[in-house]
């Protein structure tokens, strides 16, 4: 019975953990929006600044624009950095912070980082096991339906690796992305970024955006736990 107990709980935190990760994604928004319209003292686009820090720290890296609102993003696979539209064209401090940011991933791969390589290995491992999931459904449904057998806790097994694998995913993505913003801050400075202002700015877009990070790894938590006490209650009732 505790088992259950603990599985309704755990949905409780589900749903603080949810409430958390928007508020965490609505200061991010709110910080974007503020910064946006706030010019740098650079006065380049963030699709020049990108091309500066490449050539400046010998990088062989595309520099591109992709669609959306924060969805700037740096791909190790094909080395490229790709720019959100809004921030592509955009002398704004904003898009300064986050192409910086992103840049910091470059630079991370560059180097062999080791916290990013172990993220990639674990997001390549969590995207394969997610792909057992449908058929795992459809073996599950065709022994229910033809052998009269329940598959109900091999499925929950499977669920339980899934999160399992995900909080793991959300844990090694933190020392990544704040490693990033840190080079991120140390990068504009260098590029001549000083005013104490300024440095607030990039401070409390990269600080909100980082939170993101945290609140993921609150609900990817909340989630496993409420499946292993599933799969407890489940394995105690037998």
């Amino acid at each position: 019975m505790e088992f259950y107990i603990g599985y309704i709980v755990c949905g409780f935190a589900i749903l603080i953990a949810i409430i958390i990760a928007l508020s965490a994604q609505g200061k991010v928004t709110s910080a974007f929006n503020k910064y946006k319209n706030i010019p740098s003292s650079l006065d380049i686009t963030g699709a020049e600044l990108a091309e500066r820090l490449a050539q400046e720290h010998g990088l062989n890296i595309t520099i591109g624009s992709c669609r959306g609102t924060l969805s700037d993003h740096y791909n190790s696979a094909t080395k490229t950095l790709n720019i959100s539209q809004p921030n592509y064209n955009s002398k704004s401090l904003a898009a300064h912070a986050i192409v910086a940011h992103e840049f910091g991933h470059a630079l991370q791969d560059k180097q062999g980082y080791k916290a990013l390589k172990v993220r990639q290995a674990v997001i390549k491992t969590s995207n394969f096991v997610s792909s057992l999931l449908v058929p795992m459904l459809v073996i599950g449904l065709i022994m229910n339906l033809v052998f009269f057998m329940s598959a109900g806790s091999i499925l929950i097994y499977v669920y339980v690796g899934i999160y399992a694998i995900s909080v793991v995913a959300s844990l090694v993505t933190l020392p990544v992305e704040f490693n990033a913003s840190k080079r991120a801050k140390v990068l504009l400075q260098e590029m001549g970024l000083t005013s104490d202002e300024e440095k607030r700015g990039v401070d409390n877009l990269l600080n909100a955006a980082a939170m993101t990070y945290v609140a993921s790894l609150l609900v990817s938590l909340a989630y496993f736990l409420r499946m292993l006490f599933l799969l407890l209650a489940i394995t105690r009732d037998r």
